[in-house]
């Protein structure tokens, strides 16, 4: 593309600039990402896109471009945006922000053009007075969750960035996003939806799994339980299963060997003593049961009071030693 001079030298005025704001302001916004497991990405605009934006006749200042700099916050659900929205002015000011409010649109209800949330926002002065000639400079921050970014990188060359027009291939495009908008909002109102009669429902497993969380709350405190109690009731659902016992049994075993030893110990997880408590337990004859073990196997370490048999060689057992 042909470039006049111009152009080609206030973009090499501006550049320098915007890369030292690009600097600045992407290792500040990559703390606030790390921070909270989000993604970010960012972009200088090249001399081609920066001609070809001026000349949609829609930039006023063009050494003040508010994309010239652009960074993207990528988190996970739509109700993290807020969130994102807060943190980043905290550390930037707020010029304009599109759209303008979230409760409006100019988009037809059959519309899926791109909408996402655009802050513009300026360079706080810094208390230093490091790089004054930064103060004041406007830039772009995008907030998408993790599908509206996918679905960006996927289509942009399709729709934005081409050498020809395709109905076809935009139409398909912004077909995925209206699928990806409908799971957004799925995802987003999951907890109201699930109380829908539609889909307000438990299997068996789900009701035990339930069931033993109750269980292993009311035993243990809240300390020695991990925070992904879900995969403890699971690891100890599979056993039971595996043993051929029931859920119901939980409690008993472990109150078995709370009367055994005289306590919980403190220093052994709630899944160690669940399995100390099958192999202590004689009306459970755990030694009997792991020759039919399946595809289970159970974890056992030094810290835990078994019988002699299960440190015998068993490839039913791992034995961390």
């Amino acid at each position: 593309m042909k470039i006049v001079k111009i152009v080609r030298d206030l973009y090499s005025e501006v550049k320098p600039k915007y890369e030292k704001l690009s600097e600045e302001t992407s290792a500040t916004i990559r703390r606030i990402t790390e921070s909270n497991n989000w993604f970010y990405a960012s972009r200088i605009k090249t001399i081609e896109s920066f001609a070809l934006k001026i000349e949609t006749g829609r930039v006023d200042t063009p050494n003040a471009m508010e994309d010239f700099f652009a960074c993207t916050l990528v988190v996970p659900t739509l109700s993290d945006i807020e969130k994102a929205e807060e943190i980043v002015l905290e550390h930037f000011d707020i010029a304009y922000r599109r759209p303008e409010n979230d409760s409006q649109t100019n988009k037809l209800a059959s519309s899926f053009a791109f909408d996402d949330l655009r802050m513009y926002v300026k360079r706080r002065p810094l208390d230093s007075g490091r790089q004054p000639e930064l103060d004041g400079m406007l830039f772009e921050v995008q907030i998408k969750t993790v599908l509206q970014h996918a679905w960006s990188v996927a289509t942009h060359d399709m729709i934005y960035k081409s050498d020809t027009v395709n109905w076809p291939l935009e139409r398909i495009a912004f077909q995925v996003k209206a699928m990806l908008e409908h799971a957004e909002i799925a995802i987003a109102e999951a907890g109201r939806l699930a109380d829908s009669s539609a889909v307000a429902k438990r299997d068996k497993k789900t009701i035990e799994i339930l069931s033993l969380i109750e269980c292993i709350n009311s035993t243990w405190a809240k300390e020695k339980i991990p925070a992904d109690i879900k995969r403890l009731a699971e690891n100890i659902r599979n056993i039971l299963v595996a043993c051929n016992l029931q859920v119901a049994d939980f409690s008993n075993i472990i109150h078995m060997e709370r009367k055994r030893v005289g306590l919980l110990p403190a220093d052994i997880s709630p899944y160690a003593f669940f399995v100390q408590a099958l192999a202590r337990n004689t009306e459970v004859d755990l030694e009997k049961k792991l020759k039919k073990f399946n595809k289970q196997r159970i974890v056992i370490h030094s810290g835990m009071d078994l019988p002699e048999w299960m440190r015998s060689e068993n490839s039913k057992v791992i034995n961390l030693g």
